[in-house]
């Protein structure tokens, strides 16, 4: 049995619970899949081993949903799947400390093949596997319409088998509280910290095991200022280029707004968007958020692309709502507003 269940039984945290004052802090715990968001990173061709899990890392930091993230990663042999979840609310369903160790369901649940809509704890989840790995994940709290169904087909990039045209008849997919599914993780890297508390531990041993932890150590903080350097350098070539500045410049924009704004999440939603717009090939020429409403404009008219399409997928994702094009000089204004539920 996997040792997240070994010395407790674990317990599945719902949306609805906002407050438990009967869990204890250290508890394990089964995140419903209504509380987690899923993105499938696909490595480059011959990316594997340590890269693999260090640009799965940066993936995971980069995408993160929400101020404050918890995660996880799960190799597959296509990619690396990522999971993450509000650190902060579920904190506070254990008495204001994260769990020992947490999972959403959909880990815990049997797998497929193909296309598929199973049953959750709480609502339903479509899904689509390939060769072992969940490439496509959506949450929907009732039913999944044939617009939702659409759009979360239309999000995924190159099936290798076609979509249903109608949504899959839910089904139940067993949940399993043992299982394998920790072998699959790449957890963090060890840090610095992690050694020294390595070395305090290991100080009644004997000498020569204390140098090979104080090697380790020097090892780890040799690769820590490696990696600054290279991102210093990266960072030095993000900034001579114009276009990256402004996307920069845009990003901060959405992450203050994003600390600011009561339960919505902003940056998500405009990531939502942008890749609605990229499914359909379409490059936005500007775009800007405010108080209530996103906003992108895209060139050309209603026939040059299915704009009826792109409002639909829009409409669909989990944190725009009242999408509306308005028709300008030489393109399109497409508005979408924050303010309807938000839906994980």
């Amino acid at each position: 049995m996997s040792s997240l269940f070994r010395s407790a039984a674990p317990s599945m945290l719902l949306e609805a619970e906002t407050a438990a004052p009967g869990r204890r802090s250290g508890e394990a715990l089964v995140l419903s899949r209504a509380l987690c968001r899923y993105k499938f990173f696909r490595p480059p061709v011959g990316l594997r081993g340590g890269r693999l899990a260090s640009a799965a890392r940066t993936f995971a930091q980069a995408h993160a949903p929400f101020e404050r993230s918890g995660s996880l990663l799960m190799r597959t042999p296509l990619g690396v799947g990522v999971w993450w979840w509000d650190e902060a609310r579920v904190a506070a369903a254990c008495g204001g400390k994260p769990p020992r160790e947490a999972a959403p369901e959909t880990v815990l649940r049997a797998a497929g093949e193909g296309w598929r809509i199973i049953n959750c704890e709480e609502g339903f989840e479509a899904q689509y596997w390939e060769a072992g790995a969940l490439l496509g994940s959506s949450w929907r709290r009732a039913e999944f319409t044939r617009e939702q169904w659409t759009a979360f087909a239309l999000g995924l990039e190159a099936p290798a088998a076609p979509p249903p045209e109608m949504p899959p008849t839910p089904e139940e997919a067993r949940l399993s509280w043992g299982g394998n599914w920790r072998r699959s993780q790449i957890k963090a890297p060890l840090t610095l910290g992690d050694a020294e508390t390595a070395l305090v531990t290991a100080g009644i041993c004997a000498v020569a095991l204390a140098a090979f932890f104080a090697a380790q150590a020097w090892r780890y903080q040799g690769a820590a200022n490696a990696n600054r350097a290279a991102a210093h350098a990266i960072d030095t070539r993000m900034n001579r280029d114009q276009d990256l500045r402004r996307v920069r410049e845009r990003t901060a924009l959405l992450q203050e707004y994003q600390a600011t704004a009561q339960g919505i999440d902003v940056l998500g939603a405009a990531t939502d968007a942008m890749a609605v717009l990229g499914q359909f090939g379409l490059v936005p020429e500007a775009w800007s958020v405010d108080q209530t409403q996103f906003r992108v404009s895209v060139r050309g008219g209603a026939g040059d692309f299915p704009l009826r399409d792109v409002v639909a997928a829009i409409e669909n994702t989990p944190g725009l709502c009242s999408v509306e094009p308005v028709f300008r000089e030489g393109g399109v204004e497409v508005s979408a507003s924050f303010s309807c539920e938000a839906r994980p």
